[in-house]
């Protein structure tokens, strides 16, 4: 197995597997609960972020199964989606969402009020998702040493059963905001460190 930096190639393949991913996951489901919808949120997401060299992918085939996985990060200063890249991501969002538009919305201003309370100097580990066991830990070590370099990381999980995934990977629960509706989410940082 590799790890390598994601192409434009890789767009509709890493967006199927996030869909994947988070087809049970309790926020996701509750903003976008179709399989299409949700690959449509992503690969709008992903066609800002691969131009931008932080997305990794890893591919392994087990037993001739392909397992596929894909992490999103953000650099310091670099997590918010420029509003440009919002336009462009409007109408994909308002297709795949339908009338549910305004719970992703009113959730994303929720997380971004959040974000904003974190000290600056952070990546963002904006998703990690994988379709095969142990991929996932793979590309978490590969992003720890390679892409952030011993700096602080902050994330948000929306599915408590990833919980225990971050703690194994040096992450610290900070909190369980409250949410204004839906399923809760949980804040999550990694203190800097050497690697």
């Amino acid at each position: 197995m590799t790890v390598r930096q994601a192409t434009r190639e890789d767009l509709p393949r890493l967006a199927a597997t996030l869909a994947e991913a988070f087809q049970g996951d309790p926020v996701w489901t509750w903003l976008v609960p179709s399989l299409a919808g949700k690959r449509r949120i992503f690969a709008a997401l992903l066609r800002h972020a691969i131009p931008r060299g932080h997305v990794y992918t890893a591919h392994v085939y087990t037993a001739g199964v392909q397992g596929r996985a894909v992490a999103m990060w953000a650099p310091p200063g670099g997590w918010k989606l420029p509003v440009l890249a919002m336009v462009r991501a409007a109408m994909p969002m308002a297709l795949a969402t339908g009338w549910r538009l305004p719970r992703l919305l009113g959730r994303n201003t929720e997380i971004e009020r959040l974000h904003e309370r974190v000290p600056p100097q952070h990546w963002y580990l904006e998703f990690i998702a994988s379709t095969e066991r142990g991929l996932g830990t793979e590309l978490m070590e590969h992003g720890l040493k390679t892409v952030t370099r011993g700096l602080p990381v902050y994330l948000e999980s929306s599915n408590p059963r990833n919980l225990s995934f971050y703690e194994r990977h040096g992450f610290e629960v900070t909190g369980e905001p409250p949410m204004r509706s839906g399923p809760p989410q949980w804040t999550l940082w990694r203190s800097g460190q050497a690697e």
